[in-house]
Order: structure tokens, then sequence, then C-alpha cells
């Protein structure tokens, strides 16, 4: 099993780094706005919040739209010849979820040490905690990510419902505008919106040192959100050929 499961990691991961527009939308976008990010003041945590903000949105985006490739798969007839083939069911799953998780990890990675090498972000504490907080968002984004793959037909759609989630959740979550007086949406919004949770639980771990004994609420919405979202979805995909 474990065999099937790397080879199905193996084959997605070619796929997706064959691609020039995948890897723009996944390294290239992301750090070009990091970049711009590093020109915003240096004061009350706008830039370190800003920067954590882009890691969050693209990672969600890439998760999103990576699991939303499983109904272009479908398309392509590739879905139905692993499913009928001798591969378990749960083998499949795991290539498709360790390839998501692979390659998120990456890119946070990157953009973190891009901010931290080559934008002066002031990144020198909590490495651990930070590994547990982005393992907990990664989880919660695939786990939404699958369940829109089960939830909608074509990838186009995913793709679009993608882009309203996390741009809804970032830019009105507290974390690129920060509100003094927020609207009860704003405020709704932001107590759901996983890339919330997670930019303001990685800026209190890098900036203040935050252990994980103070962000047991945030780790425990993201994973449970995720388990709950990543059930539904793979109890949806099972059912369809």
């Amino acid at each position: 099993m474990m065999k099937k499961c790397l080879a199905i990691t193996a084959v997605g991961f070619q796929q997706m780094f064959a691609d020039p527009m995948y890897l723009i939308f996944t390294l290239a976008l992301p750090l070009l706005l990091t970049w711009a990010m590093s020109f915003l003041p240096r004061e009350a945590g706008v830039y370190e919040m800003a920067l954590l903000g882009v890691l969050v949105m693209f990672v969600a985006l890439n998760l999103l739209t990576s699991a939303g490739s499983i109904l272009e798969e479908k398309q392509q007839g590739t879905w139905q010849r692993l499913r009928s083939s001798a591969t378990p069911y749960r083998a499949i799953m795991a290539g498709y979820l360790l390839r998501f998780s692979l390659v998120a990890a990456v890119q946070a990675l990157l953009l973190l040490l891009s901010g931290k090498l080559l934008f002066g972000a002031p990144w020198n504490q909590g490495y651990g905690e930070l590994a547990v907080v982005l393992a907990v968002y990664i989880f919660a984004m695939t786990g939404l990510g699958l369940f829109l793959a089960g939830l909608f037909k074509t990838q186009g759609q995913v793709q679009a419902a993608a882009t309203g989630i996390v741009l809804v959740g970032s830019m009105l979550g507290d974390i690129f505008f920060p509100m003094e007086n927020p609207s009860t949406a704003i405020k709704f919004i932001t107590a759901i919106s996983p890339q919330s949770w997670a930019a303001h639980a990685l800026k209190d771990i890098l900036l203040q040192g935050a252990a994980l004994a103070s962000l047991v609420k945030p780790l425990l919405w993201m994973g449970g959100l995720g388990l709950l979202l990543l059930t539904a979805g793979l109890l949806r995909l099972k059912t369809e050929m």
C-alpha cells in the first residue's frame, strides 16, 4: 500500500512541476507579493502580519485548487482507472493527501525563508510551534479542498469557490486590513476563517514566542473543521466514479 501511495504522490509532483503556470501561481506570484509587502511600515506588526497573510492565502489557494484537480482527472478518465484498479481507495487518497500536503509545506517554507532571508522579517523563534500550526492549517485546508471536490462537478467551479472563500476569509479576516470597529459580519468571518486563525497564531509565535498551550483554540478550530470537511469529502468522492 505504501509503495502505491508514494507512486501516486510522485506522479502528481511530476505533473504539477511540469506546468509553468502552476509554478508561477504557487511560487513566483507569492514571492512577488511577499517582496511587495516588504515596503509596508515596520511598526505595530503590520508588515509581519501582511507577510503571513500572503503565506496563508496562497497556501489555501494552492491546496483548494490542487484538490479540485481530482475533478479534472475524472473528466480525463484517470480517476476512474485508478478506482477500477487493484489499488485500494485508502491508498489512492493517501497519495493525494500526501502530495497536497508536501507541496503546501514546501510552499510555506519557501515563503517563510524568503521573508526572513530576503526581506528582513524577524522570524527568530518558535519554529517547533510554527510547524505544528502550519501542519494543522494545511490539514484544515486540505479537508476543505476535498470537500469542494466532492461538492462540485468541475474544476472551474472549485477554483471559483476556492478563490471566493480564500479572498473573503483573508481580506475580511483581520489580516491585511485590521479593523478597529468591525461589523457583526466581519466579526463572524474572522471567527470562522482558518486563514485568520492561522495568520494570528503564526504572528503570536514568531513575534511573541507564544507557546502551543496558548493556541489551543485556533488549533482545535482548524483541526476540527479539517476533520469534518475531510471526512465529508472522502465519503463523497468514494461514492462517485
